[in-house]
């Protein structure tokens, strides 16, 4: 029980770490402590335990091979400083950012900065704005950041992106938020599959409807001519079969599991809140194929920001978000007790739920709307 919770405490750390605090003398277990020391304090730039933002700010990434445990499967895959939890760089508007990224694999890597304004020689992307990251080597990245809101960054080498290689992005902007709030979290969501990316584009290309675990059978012609009539259902059926299509093939891929910040439902991502607060989710869909839908039952969601551009703010009941869509919502829970924010899949095969809770003790409800994906955790 001791080494599980060991596990669960280090699963909640972002893995992030400033070179420049590092120079004044302080250690790697210290600034550790001291991240840790900060969650407790209901700041904006606080709330997820990264370093304080300086004026020329000096970041170190590692890229990292890592062992990926999402409660169903355990597989290995790509990670940043070493973590399957989700890098968060905090950066300032206005400022000028230095990033090293260090290559730890046995192949060629990149960081790929998306939705960022920068010198196209620091995009990011191999063969096009510079050669990559060779193994064993260190790339540094150095431009200004003219912009702010929530962005997110990612490899752009191989199929290093859906086995782990990603992190978010979250610009202070210069005079402060339009809008402000007690706390603000990071909610990046993702697909990941126990598959390796090169295995799932191989399977597809041989056939593309390998990971369709929805496929129409004779039952479900039995069923339909039944509802319908046979002859109706034939041609119901030469319809799509013209098209080389079903009905059901909705994604690309299904047998993955959904995640939040690097954790499944079981794993439950908790983010504190005090009632009445106001709390600002920067929701990023890190996915390699998935459209999220997103909802928290019993609370409204004004959307305030899409692909880091300020909006006019829209209240909604629930909010899809694309692949690699980005947007900040802000809530309120006035009520003493637990939320859970919902992230379903747009072909109801997969569920995540991560909780909004006072104290950091029970999860929230798991209800889906598809087939009973929640069952199978604790509720």
């Amino acid at each position: 029980m001791r080494l599980f919770k060991a596990k669960q405490c280090a699963l909640s750390e972002t893995a992030l770490s400033s070179s420049e605090h590092l120079a004044k003398g302080l250690s790697r277990r210290q600034f550790g402590l001291t991240a840790a020391a900060a969650l407790a304090m209901p700041t904006v730039l606080r709330a997820h335990g990264s370093p304080k933002i300086t004026s020329k700010g000096t970041y170190d990434v590692t890229v990292d091979r890592v062992r990926i445990n999402t409660g169903n499967f355990r597989k290995m895959g790509v990670g940043y400083n070493k973590s399957q939890i989700p890098t968060i760089l905090r950066f300032r508007e206005g400022e000028e950012v230095t990033i090293n990224v260090t290559n730890n694999l046995r192949e060629s890597t990149s960081i790929h900065w998306h939705g960022l304004v920068l010198p196209f020689r620091q995009d990011g992307v191999p063969g096009i704005s510079f050669n990559g990251i060779a193994p064993g080597e260190t790339f540094t990245y150095r431009f200004p950041i003219q912009q702010a809101g929530t962005y997110w960054f990612h490899s752009h080498s191989g199929f290093q992106e859906p086995d782990g290689a990603y992190g978010a992005i979250v610009i202070e902007p210069r005079d402060g938020e339009r809008l402000g709030a007690n706390r603000d979290y990071v909610v990046q969501l993702a697909d990941k599959h126990p598959h390796p990316g090169s295995r799932i584009m191989r399977n597809l290309k041989r056939m593309p409807d390998y990971y369709n675990r929805s496929q129409r059978t004779l039952q479900t012609l039995i069923k339909d001519s039944r509802q319908d009539g046979l002859k109706a259902a034939l041609k119901d059926r030469g319809m799509w079969g013209r098209m080389r299509m079903m009905p059901t093939d909705i994604e690309d891929v299904q047998g993955y599991t959904a995640l939040i910040n690097g954790r499944s439902t079981s794993q439950n991502w908790i983010g504190l809140f005090r009632p009445g607060e106001k709390i600002r989710l920067r929701i990023i869909n890190s996915s390699a194929m998935t459209y999220f839908d997103m909802r928290i039952p019993g609370l409204k969601m004004t959307v305030v920001q899409a692909d880091g551009n300020d909006v006019k703010p829209v209240t909604v009941d629930e909010l899809r978000v694309a692949v690699a869509e980005t947007y900040d919502v802000i809530i309120q829970p006035r009520e003493n007790k637990v939320y859970s924010i919902i992230a379903e899949s747009m072909g109801r095969t997969a569920l995540v739920r991560g909780t909004l809770s006072p104290k950091k003790v029970m999860p929230g409800p798991c209800r889906g709307s598809g087939p009973s994906h929640c069952s199978q955790w604790p509720t």
